[in-house]
Order: C-alpha cells, then sequence, then structure tokens
C-alpha cells in the first residue's frame, strides 16, 4: 500500500494540529495593521496633495505663456494695430481680424473663430502710437505676473524687436 505524500504517520495533514494564537496576539496584530495601513494611505495623500500644488503653479505660468505666444502670433500676423477707445483691432489685409478689448484685469480676444481671455491678472498695459497717426500703435507694453515673487514686462511690436524682461525693478534683467 502506498501512502500519499500529503499523509503523514497519523492519516491526512488536515488533521494535524496548528497551535493557536491567543486573542491578544490576534488583537495586537489587527492593531498594528491598521497603523501600518493608515500611514500609508496618509503618505498617498501628502504626495496627492504635493502633486496638485506642483500642477497649480505649472498650469499658472502656462497660461502666461500661451496668452504672450497668442499675442506675438497676432502681432507678427498684423499689417497695422489701431486703438480705439479700450480696444485694439488687428488689421489684416485691410480688414479686422482680430480684436482684443482690454478689461480691468485681463485682456479678450474676439476672433472670427473663438473668444477666449489672455493675460488674466495682468498688472498694467501701456501702448506706443506711431508718430504720424495717434491710432495707430507701434508697440504694445505689458507687465504681468510670472508666479508669487516675479513679474515680467512684454513687449510686441510690428517690427520685430520684441524683447521680455523679468521683474518690473529699474534693476530688470534684459534677455535682448
Amino acid at each position: 500500500m502506498q501512502t500519499n505524500r500529503f499523509m503523514g504517520k497519523g492519516g491526512n495533514i488536515l488533521r494535524k494540529r496548528i497551535k493557536a494564537s491567543t486573542l491578544v496576539e490576534l488583537l495586537l496584530t489587527m492593531i498594528i495593521s491598521g497603523i501600518i495601513f493608515l500611514l500609508v494611505f496618509d503618505g498617498v495623500d501628502i504626495i496627492k496633495r504635493f502633486s496638485n500644488i506642483v500642477n497649480n503653479r505649472i498650469s499658472a505660468n502656462q497660461t502666461v505663456l500661451y496668452s504672450h505666444r497668442f499675442m506675438e502670433h497676432l502681432v507678427e500676423n498684423a499689417d497695422s494695430i489701431i486703438k480705439r477707445g479700450d480696444q485694439l483691432l488687428f488689421y489684416r489685409e485691410s480688414r479686422v481680424s482680430d480684436s482684443v478689448t482690454i478689461g480691468a484685469t485681463f485682456f479678450l480676444l474676439k476672433s472670427q473663430r473663438m473668444t477666449d481671455t489672455l493675460f488674466a491678472g495682468y498688472i498694467d498695459c501701456h501702448t506706443s502710437p506711431l508718430l504720424e497717426n495717434g491710432d495707430h500703435i507701434d508697440s504694445l507694453f505689458i507687465n504681468c505676473v510670472v508666479n508669487a515673487r516675479d513679474t515680467v514686462w512684454l513687449e510686441y511690436g510690428l517690427p520685430s524687436n520684441r524683447y521680455a524682461y523679468l521683474n518690473s525693478d529699474d534693476d530688470h534683467e534684459d534677455f535682448r
């Protein structure tokens, strides 16, 4: 008669007695497991909050970059820019192609295809008129907040001499 490898001297392995843990050991194991579980999920929550902070900082900088690139595209493709009140009209091929309304805290772009907000929370805006016609604009200067500590002066002009100045103090960095 062959014996099964799962069978011991006394027969079936299921009949073998296993030493039981006491109730105190079982409760202590559950408490330690619960503490470890809470610590792991607190760590996950800290990582989630940190990634949200980083994401908000990146998206804030992307908003200024998007506005800058869009305004640069408008100015580069315009034949002329005319200022009427609080509105900038961008002419291309003798017709208004786009317009930007300068609000108290943002620029509102109106195009044939869309309406969008540019430079939300800008600090200051100046225009430089052409000498022969006061309505026509040669340059546009916008002061924006980049992050909590820095501001940037953006300069747009019909000739290709646009510059960006980091910080609005007199000791700003010139990136020409």
